[in-house]
């Protein structure tokens, strides 16, 4: 009854994405400047890699510093890594579907027994997000320790990723109102998200329609907005850490500091 707008959609995610792509070569052609050729062979050694391994997924150094913050930075992180994953592989399935190559896994995650696994991830990863963006304000407005002030974390990017975490709950939750499934009990947060918990029993297909174009382009132009975000440290730090544990991993104060005569702070 409410057909998605999935011309106008695609044709505006392509030229995000062209534009995220012309925005990080410009940027890769600066910081390659002076980069020695062997680079991408050291990073496969052990040294580096276990540098990569600790700095990238076990964020030491934070721990060491700051318990709190170390947590919610864990729950932003694993949680947008995820959810992003989950988006790619989706998109990754239709795209081969439509060509007939996807083996049956398309089918297989969108209307088969694979669908649970996508419902379990996508709330588990959804609410660890949305932890991690109400930690994250919670310890600016409400806690607000002293070094908040010298703290440069993007205000809006951590509100955006709040809005697209709850918008993409109430997506869920009007999609199983709309179109209920026996898989639905495996969406045990987007469940809680359904419009008759908040009185809403009519026009529910038109809340569906609208609430799916704001969070699928919502979704769409944040890779406009990413090259000049503090987001981008999550695409490019894991690599400019491995180049850089390549070439200094000789300088043990650079990767592994004795942290832990830093003061700790919350």
């Amino acid at each position: 009854m409410f057909p998605k707008p999935w011309a106008l959609f695609w044709f505006f995610a392509a030229c995000c994405f062209l534009y995220l792509a012309y925005s990080l070569y410009h940027m890769w052609k600066g910081w390659s400047r002076g980069m020695k050729t062997n680079s991408f062979v050291k990073v496969l050694r052990t040294v580096p890699l276990k540098i990569w391994v600790s700095e990238v997924f076990l964020q030491r150094q934070l721990f060491s510093l700051s318990f709190p913050r170390w947590m919610i930075h864990q729950c932003i992180f694993w949680g947008f890594i995820a959810l992003t994953l989950l988006t790619m592989v989706s998109v990754m399935l239709l795209l081969l579907n439509l060509i007939t190559l996807d083996a049956g896994l398309h089918e297989f995650f969108s209307q088969g027994a694979g669908r649970r696994l996508i419902k379990l991830w996508g709330d588990f990863f959804g609410l660890i997000l949305l932890a991690g963006c109400a930690g994250a304000l919670a310890r600016r407005f409400v806690l607000r320790p002293v070094q908040i002030v010298h703290d440069q974390t993007d205000m809006f990017l951590t509100v955006y990723l709040l809005f697209m975490t709850l918008s993409g709950f109430m997506l869920e939750g009007l999609r199983m109102t709309v179109s209920p499934s026996d898989l639905d009990r495996y969406a045990f947060i987007g469940r809680l998200f359904m419009p008759s918990h908040f009185g809403i029993v009519s026009d529910t297909g038109m809340w569906f329609a609208w609430t799916w174009i704001i969070h699928a382009f919502s979704g769409a132009a944040i890779l406009v907005y990413l090259p000049h975000s503090k987001l981008l440290h999550s695409l490019l730090a894991p690599l400019i850490i491995a180049l850089n544990a390549a070439e200094e991993q000789g300088r043990k104060d650079m990767y592994w500091p004795k942290t832990k005569q830093y003061r700790p702070t919350k």
